[in-house]
């Protein structure tokens, strides 16, 4: 394509110059018109402007197609060059994966004796803070034990003597391991203020200083 725009501008500019001593020559092939020589340098001048656009056009679109696959190739070799990551670099990765999960813990556990209070000073604002959100508890188990309608739940001591953190906990096989005095941390969601604070659809994980001892 780009060698037929060539030949164009080649003979366009050669038919237009034969234009301005023969025009009769130049526009052989118009036998309609009087063949002048403004006539002839007009039909050959666009012909000879739009030839070298169509010229550039094919020349610009081939550099960009040479240059993408050129790129493509380049980026390829590079990716096959690049070494393999150490075994150090990868503990590092890694290590920092496990300081982000701590962080993302610590910002999103309170303890039992905590969430207490807080509902002791303000059930409102407690409630504006904690309750339809999912949250992790740490504390300690205070009793193990069913409702009337045979739902396990653990309860975790509190910041009084009779107001706890009541941790609704479906893992029968899981709950029947549990002891009083354990340090235990749940993740539920919160449903407010009803004697106890309410823990719906618990599931017990690994309390936080555990994960850092993992870390370690």
């Amino acid at each position: 394509m780009e060698n037929l725009f060539a030949l164009l501008i080649l003979a366009s500019l050669v038919l237009l110059v034969i234009g301005f001593f023969s025009p009769k020559t130049s526009l052989f092939w118009d036998k309609k018109n009087e063949p002048t020589k403004k006539r002839s340098g007009m039909i050959y001048g666009i012909s000879l402007v739009a030839s070298f656009i169509l010229f550039g056009v094919t020349s610009d679109g081939k550099k960009t197609t040479n240059s993408s696959a050129d790129n493509s190739t380049a980026t390829e070799k590079v990716a096959e060059n690049k070494p393999a990551m150490t075994q150090q670099q990868l503990d590092s990765i890694e290590n920092e994966k496990n300081l982000i999960a701590i962080k993302e813990r610590e910002d999103q556990t309170i303890k039992a004796p905590n969430l207490t209070a807080s509902y002791d000073e303000n059930e409102v604002k407690a409630d504006e803070n904690f309750k339809g959100k999912t949250f992790f508890v740490e504390g300690t188990v205070r009793d193990i034990k069913k409702d009337i309608m045979d739902d396990i739940y653990v309860i975790l001591e509190g910041d009084q003597m009779f107001r706890d953190v009541q941790c609704f906990f479906d893992d029968k096989n899981t709950a029947s391991q549990l002891q009083k005095g354990m340090r235990v941390t749940f993740q539920g969601k919160c449903d407010g203020l009803m004697m106890n604070v309410l823990m719906k659809n618990c599931v017990l994980v690994d309390n936080l200083s555990d994960l850092k001892k993992k870390k370690k």
